[in-house]
């Protein structure tokens, strides 16, 4: 009972530290973004999903070192499900997402070539005819130069913004800090939000563990809800204050991040073996909530908070099914 507790009192204070340090990055990447003269989309797209990004990095990380190949892997599927049906849902719900800068419209594509590129190459059917699912030196080779070709476009893409983003975003923004403050909000909520989801993972996924769930369903559900809380108080915080291309902003960076830099980087240190139920089941789930999540987004250049029910409807089912699943 004790230990219980213990676990319960370490989850609420990293939950506390979490949200405060997203609250920090939220105003940094902001007020930065006015600064220098750039949209906060391409802020979202990589400073802050980069940062909120890294504990799906770090559990993947341990978890390929430990042996645990299915927490790893489904950490980072889970994560993106959740980035979509659960974190859009809850900030669709706080306010209508809507789209302004056409650059996020552009990261679609890579958004959606990055989330069927991991079911291509994992199932070594469709490339090799083998009936095995892995993901070796090669793959990673293959995502991280994607990766690299997604960074040269999202600072291309900026360089042209540059001209439009003042009058875009001139009623909304208004500079107020220091550069060398923001920068220290922003380098102090990433080390928060790191911190803060790693405790979390930690104690969250130990009593999951004590309890007896299996790897698949610690990275699915726990793992993944666990690092995909610094995606949900950023953005989340973003969405309440009416910044809701950082919001968007973040979730698709993070999505894509989280294939390509996470997936590739991990990929290079050790070959990885895929569950064939997780390719089977839960990768065509993170399929259809991107495609759906990208008609809602594209469709008006906005979500509304009907749209948002249902990609939380999905997330919830989803927790369901993997509950009833063990």
């Amino acid at each position: 009972m004790l230990e219980i507790i213990y676990l319960l009192l370490i989850v609420l204070v990293s939950l506390s530290v979490l949200i405060k340090s997203a609250d920090y990055l939220v105003d940094g990447a902001a007020d930065l973004a006015t600064f220098l003269r750039i949209s906060p989309i391409l802020v979202g797209l990589t400073v802050v999903a980069f940062g909120t990004s890294l504990p799906e990095f770090i559990v993947s990380l341990f978890s390929i070192i430990s042996g645990k190949a299915d927490i790893s892997i489904g950490n980072i599927v889970g994560s993106n499900i959740a980035n979509i049906a659960l974190i859009i849902g809850v900030c669709s719900l706080l306010t209508i997402l809507k789209v302004k800068s056409k650059t996020l419209i552009y990261e679609f594509h890579f958004l959606i070539v990055s989330s069927f590129l991991f079911l291509l190459l994992a199932d070594n059917n469709f490339i090799f005819g083998k009936d095995s699912f892995s993901l070796d030196r090669i793959d990673g080779i293959i995502f991280i130069i994607i990766f690299i070709f997604f960074l040269y476009y999202v600072f291309k893409s900026m360089n042209k913004e540059q001209k439009s983003t003042k009058k875009e975003f001139k009623e909304e923004f208004k500079h107020k800090n220091p550069l060398w403050k923001n920068l220290l909000l922003i380098v102090g909520g990433i080390l928060g939000v790191i911190i803060g989801g790693k405790l979390f993972i930690d104690f969250a996924s130990r009593f999951a563990l004590i309890v007896g769930f299996s790897d698949a369903f610690v990275g699915l559900a726990i793992a993944a809800l666990g690092t995909s809380l610094p995606e949900l108080a950023t953005s989340g915080i973003a969405a309440w204050k009416k910044h809701g291309d950082i919001a968007i902003g973040n979730i698709v960076g993070s999505n894509i991040f989280n294939i390509l830099f996470v997936l590739g980087t991990i990929s290079l240190f050790k070959p990885i073996e895929v569950s064939r139920q997780i390719i089977a089941v839960d990768s065509m789930i993170m399929i259809f909530v991107t495609l759906l999540f990208l008609v809602f987004a594209t469709k008006r250049k906005g979500i509304s908070k009907k749209e948002g029910a249902v990609l939380l409807g999905i997330y919830l089912l989803y927790m369901g099914f993997l509950i009833w699943r063990l």
